[in-house]
């Protein structure tokens, strides 16, 4: 039979009990329920050739693999489907103990590190792992140990928020592996990062003129004490205090002049030499 014209039901549809219900007051459709609080409620499962959401979807539970997953588990891509991973990942460092050895290097995170001698698994308290690269252990070893450093990671595996390609150090001195860090903070106004697509400019404005090391102070640069504009090496301006013996090689320069003073004292005879025009000399007694 065929009828050309629309079907119309305006009291609501039920069809074989619950197979099929439509709320006229809701405008709600039911499969397999006549209790039906979105649009379309489905009491059981959907099979589709594709599904198409546009909007927001909250899921309970998803299957994949046949399985729900389990506890700290992520869905990835298979490239033809996709499939269960665990979000934390497992890395081993073992090493054969010398006598008195007590630093082994392991990279891992803090926090998320077990140490094991010979099998036995050591408490936090008997070992201290704080920098992300070392281990040291409170007692030394007496030489021919199995020590075993496990690191654990939540970052998923082949997943890395880590810094590749570079080398993090604090002057000349390397505070840390690529693989413990995933950021550079950088503080103060003279140095700028400038970001374009993936990569960025790094702008630093050395200030810092002065040598470190520990062979004294010194720096490539004039200074100044009371003045921000420093002539000579060293310009101070108002009054200076010495405890001890003033040495001046060059010789000293008065304000009004700029002809070198030199003074020495050889025995008892005081000399003073102005460059170019002569010397006095007296006798101390």
């Amino acid at each position: 039979m065929s009828v050309q014209k629309n079907f119309v039901i305006k009291n609501g549809l039920e069809v074989n009990s619950d197979l099929i219900y439509a709320d006229k007051d809701s405008n709600n459709v039911g499969i397999g329920t006549t209790v039906v609080t979105e649009k379309l409620f489905v009491n059981g499962g959907i099979g589709a050739t594709s599904l198409i959401i546009t909007g927001v979807s909250t899921f309970t539970q998803i299957s994949a693999g046949g399985t729900t997953g389990s506890n700290n588990y992520f869905l990835t891509s298979t490239g033809t489907g996709i499939t269960w991973t665990s979000a934390t990942s497992r890395g081993s460092s073992v090493f054969t103990a010398t006598v008195s050895q007590t630093t082994f290097s392991a990279s891992y995170t803090v926090g998320f590190v077990d140490v094991y001698v010979n099998g036995v698994r050591l408490t936090s308290t008997e070992y201290t792992a704080t920098d992300g690269t070392t281990v040291v252990l409170d007692d030394a070893c007496f030489g021919g140990e199995t020590v075993e450093i496990i690191s654990y990671s939540t970052v998923p595996s082949g997943i890395s928020t880590a810094i590749s390609g570079i080398t993090i150090q604090e002057e000349g001195v390397n505070i840390g592996t690529p693989a413990s860090m995933n950021s550079i903070n950088f503080v103060g106004g003279n140095v700028t990062a400038t970001a374009t697509g993936v990569g960025a400019t790094i702008t630093v404005v050395d200030y810092d003129y002065w040598i470190k090391n520990n062979t004294g102070i010194h720096t490539t640069s004039n200074v100044g004490i009371g003045t921000t504009t420093a002539s000579s090496a060293l310009t101070v301006t108002g009054d200076g205090s010495f405890t001890g013996i003033v040495t001046a090689t060059g010789g000293f320069i008065s304000a009004a002049s700029t002809t070198p003073i030199t003074i020495s004292l050889v025995g008892d005879q005081l000399t003073f030499t102005a460059s170019g025009i002569g010397s006095t000399t007296f006798t101390l007694s």
